[in-house]
């Protein structure tokens, strides 16, 4: 790993009204490393994860990507096709194949000319198990193969980053795995990724570090095993306590 992060966030704030949703977040994650946010809804994760791809515009902070700062930058596209983002709910064009869903970035945003990006395509659909459904649409096709479509649409545009936002909550518990395994895969071949979830099997087996966020404000951030056996906030301990009560994880 390279001794500056791929990605730093700098005391990043945002207020929607009244309400206080970031409040001064701070940390750096390394190419190649996975961290994983957890904490309540409502408390800030998403609107972190839009702020990095500049959906949401932070009120104070800055936000590294490399060498550029993405909360100034005025070629905000040029950093989006750096980043990969895999929503909740899919994101696909019901209109378009699963083939013709990963290649739009390629030949649209890219320009990269048909048959290459029909390689590439089929090459990540492979990537995430999903070779032979090219030709299906999204109505064909279960939870889990829908977000591994969108997982190999944003895998296509060779993102530095991939930002995860709570990629298995929609899904069905039978088809979470199929999803966390391509994930996994991910993980261990170096992509850097930033992961909001409650799959705390997941953040103990993969992560690099795990980050509990509350009201807007980091309350800790520590490796899986620290976080888990031995956390130091008291909220941290009775946040996981609650999850494995939900979710049946310790």
């Amino acid at each position: 790993m390279s001794d500056k992060p791929l990605l730093r966030i700098i005391n990043l704030k945002k207020r929607f009204g009244d309400k206080v949703v970031l409040d001064g977040i701070s940390f750096d994650l390394n190419k190649g490393e996975t961290k994983v946010i957890i904490g309540p809804s409502g408390t800030g994760k998403s609107t972190l994860l839009k702020s990095i791809n500049r959906l949401v515009v932070p009120d104070e902070g800055e936000i590294w990507l490399g060498d550029t700062e993405i909360v100034r930058c005025k070629n905000i596209n040029a950093i989006r096709q750096q980043i990969g983002y895999v929503f909740q709910d899919f994101g696909l064009f019901n209109h378009l194949t699963a083939l013709e869903n990963v290649m739009i970035g390629l030949t649209k945003v890219k320009k990269i000319p048909k048959k290459e990006a029909l390689e590439r395509a089929r090459y990540e659909l492979n990537r995430v198990g999903l070779s032979g459904i090219e030709d299906l649409y999204p109505a064909q096709l279960s939870g889990g193969q829908k977000q591994r479509v969108a997982i190999a649409r944003a895998l296509a545009m060779d993102p530095k980053l991939m930002l995860f936002d709570e990629p298995t909550s929609a899904l069905d518990p039978e088809l979470i795995g199929e999803v966390l395994a391509v994930m996994q895969e991910l993980a261990e071949s170096n992509m850097t990724m930033l992961v909001v979830s409650h799959e705390m099997g997941f953040a103990r087996s993969v992560s690099d570090e795990i980050i509990f966020i509350e009201d807007g404000k980091i309350v800790e951030q520590a490796p899986p095993e620290k976080m888990f056996k031995d956390p130091e906030n008291p909220r941290t301990r009775e946040f996981l306590f609650k999850l494995s009560e939900l979710y049946g994880e310790g």
